[in-house]
Order: structure tokens, then C-alpha cells, then sequence
């Protein structure tokens, strides 16, 4: 996963609430598995062993999130476990098109849990994380972004 991604995704978890947490873990997916296709294009096989046990470890993550009070939650695990195994069967058949079968499982499920998300309108979950504002100014090409901390953050806030 790129640097790059991985500041966005991070600074998203800081400022997310409940639903957005999910649309996180599921950008988490997505970018690890666009690793794992990265990875078979460059015939690079230990970048593809990492990339499907990363992309495993996000599914592991999703599916030890669920709370099975929920009916919904039943039909998710079994979604969830399909799509863990066919990440698990690039390694031995060396079949890309099974990465995109999986995507566009995870992909719809993210559509819903996007439509789901923005009903939520509950706090984010971290209180004291640092405040980021982009756009106040720009520069020349790029994005400027300001971080204001506050004196009161920390373990003893």
C-alpha cells in the first residue's frame, strides 16, 4: 500500500464515527488488494504471498467486527469467508480474475455500507485527534494542508 494512501486512510480513522470506521476498513481492503495485483503483474511472488495474507488479515478484521446479534451479520460472514478464500486460491492457480471476482463483492458491500454511513450521525470516535484543514490556502500545484493541535491533547488530557 502507498505511503500516500496509508496518511489518507489514517487521518480518515482519526476523524471517522461508527459507520465510517467500516468504510475504512474496507479502503484498507481495496488498497491491499490492488497490491496483490500489482504484485502478479510484476511476477513478483513473495509482494503476492504478503499482498493476500494483508488482504486476509482485512477480511479476518471484518469478519471479527461483525456482532452476531444482528441477522445481517450471517449473511456477511459467509461473504466475507468467499471472498477470503478465493484470495487464498491465487497463490496455487496464479488466477488474477478471482482478485476481481472478490472486488466486486467487497465493492457493492461498501456501496451499502456507504448509503449506511452517511445516516450516521453520531461522534467521532476519537476526541482529542488533531484537526487537519486543507484548502485554506494553496500553493503553487499542490494542496496545502494546516494541522492545529491542541495544548490539551495526550494521555493526561
Amino acid at each position: 500500500m502507498k505511503n500516500e494512501l496509508k496518511q489518507e486512510l489514517t487521518r480518515r480513522l482519526c476523524a471517522c464515527n461508527n459507520g465510517g470506521l467500516v468504510l475504512v476498513m474496507y479502503d484498507i481492503y481495496f488498497g491491499f488488494s490492488d497490491d496483490v495485483k500489482n504484485a502478479f503483474v510484476s511476477e513478483d511472488r513473495e509482494a503476492l504471498r504478503k499482498g493476500v495474507s494483508d488482504v486476509q488479515a482485512a477480511l479476518d478484521e471484518l469478519m471479527g467486527a461483525l456482532d452476531f446479534k444482528y441477522p445481517l451479520a450471517g449473511q456477511l460472514y459467509p461473504l466475507y469467508s468467499y471472498c477470503k478464500r478465493l484470495f487464498s486460491t491465487v497463490l496455487y492457480s496464479l488466477d488474477v480474475s478471482v482478485v476481481d471476482e472478490a472486488d466486486v463483492i467487497m465493492k457493492k458491500l461498501r456501496n451499502s455500507f456507504e448509503t449506511a454511513a452517511a445516516d450516521d450521525k453520531s461522534a467521532p470516535l476519537m476526541d482529542n485527534a488533531q484537526k487537519v484543514y486543507a484548502g485554506m490556502t494553496y500553493g503553487r500545484g499542490r494542496l496545502t494542508e494546516s494541522f492545529i493541535n491542541d495544548d490539551n491533547r495526550g494521555f493526561l488530557a
